[in-house]
């Protein structure tokens, strides 16, 4: 066993995640791989095992977080040092996984998280997306005064204290962990670094953030947002008193 894991959550991606698993191995990387297969309907759990991989399986869809969390207890349970965070559809590119292990080893970040917009501009980014980018990163910053450039980013690395923290129940949202998390962390003084990454393009299947769903997605980021601040804020209440 390695010191690090690599977690794949995975749903109905039979058309993408033979190619997700062979651009990992190309990196040579010294860490093992972890598909969370959840509640697929197709051939993805059959394809992957026929991969030399962990897989986990839930006996149906419980969403996306769901799925990470599944991963964070495996981690802890295997004692694992760092985890990280590699969407199961193509989009995000083996060769950072590299630059992602070295920032957080070396510099005792509790998260790292890839920023596609330390890269490049944002004309690209449909004008749904942007706005709600634009509207999370306003969030965050108002919450705790720091900046996030990519709040939206799945690419993440953790801590073993940041993902076993993780790993308990209630600690983290079934469907989109993403700005809420990101607001918690800092609120609880964990370290979060951003690096640049580039994202490819989804080639099978369709982005959960197409279409109108980036206008669910704000609305459900809005109210998950406000639990996170207010249970911060009922925790410091309790502290004080």
């Amino acid at each position: 066993m390695t010191d690090t894991l690599i977690i794949i959550p995975a749903h109905n991606e039979e058309k993408n995640i033979l190619k997700v698993l062979e651009d990992i191995k190309t990196q040579s990387l010294n860490m093992d791989v972890l598909i969370v297969d959840d509640g697929s309907k197709d051939k993805t759990r059959d394809l992957v095992m026929s991969e030399e991989v962990k897989i986990i399986s839930h006996p149906y869809n419980l969403g996306y977080g769901a799925a990470l969390q599944t991963g964070f207890k495996y981690a802890k349970k295997q004692n694992y040092k760092y985890v990280i965070l590699f969407d199961g559809d193509g989009q995000h590119n083996a060769k950072y996984i590299k630059d992602f292990y070295e920032e957080i080893s070396k510099n005792h970040w509790d998260i790292v998280s890839g920023s596609r917009f330390l890269v490049q501009d944002e004309s690209e980014v449909e004008l749904l997306k942007k706005i709600v980018i634009r509207a999370l990163r306003k969030i965050i910053f108002i919450s705790t005064g720091v900046k996030i450039t990519d709040p939206t980013c799945g690419f993440k690395a953790l801590s073993q204290r940041a993902y076993e923290f993780y790993s308990k129940m209630g600690n983290y949202p079934a469907d989109y962990p993403d700005s809420d998390i990101i607001i918690q962390m800092l609120k609880l003084g964990y370290k979060i670094k951003e690096i640049p990454i580039s994202i490819n393009k989804r080639i099978h299947g369709t982005s959960m953030h197409s279409g109108l769903k980036p206008i669910i997605y704000l609305f459900k980021m809005f109210l998950s947002i406000n639990v996170v601040l207010l249970r911060h804020k009922l925790q410091r209440r309790e502290e004080l008193e």
